[in-house]
């Protein structure tokens, strides 16, 4: 089995939209089976989403992604890493702020007059 004919399929276009159209369309399908999935359709699947999931970065606009940077292995790679560790980073800043029991918001109770 040859992984980059697999991301190669997976990256391009008519296959993205297909892969798009079929989870907005819950009756269209990609295989014939529903189960019991090959190690190449799961390897196909795996590839679409980590595919449209870089397309909606790309869209968003997201630091350090291009094109470029998509149709190279190596750099998806190095921006998947690069993405986790700021994933990472942000979340350990938040769990920083819930765990010092202060909170972003004071409620006060008005006084009766």
């Amino acid at each position: 089995m040859n992984i980059e004919i697999l991301q190669k399929i997976a990256r391009s276009n008519e296959h993205q939209i297909l892969f798009n159209r079929t989870k907005e369309i819950g009756s269209l399908r990609l295989f014939n089976n529903n189960s019991d999935l090959s190690n190449i359709q799961n390897y196909y699947l795996y590839f679409l989403e980590l595919y449209s999931m870089l397309y909606n970065d790309l869209n968003s606009k997201e630091e350090f992604l291009t094109e470029e940077v998509i149709q190279d292995t190596i750099r998806v790679e190095a921006y998947l890493l690069l993405r986790k560790e700021k994933k990472e980073t942000s979340t350990n800043h938040r769990t920083i702020d819930t765990k010092s029991g202060e909170g972003s918001l004071i409620f006060k109770r008005r006084k009766s007059k």
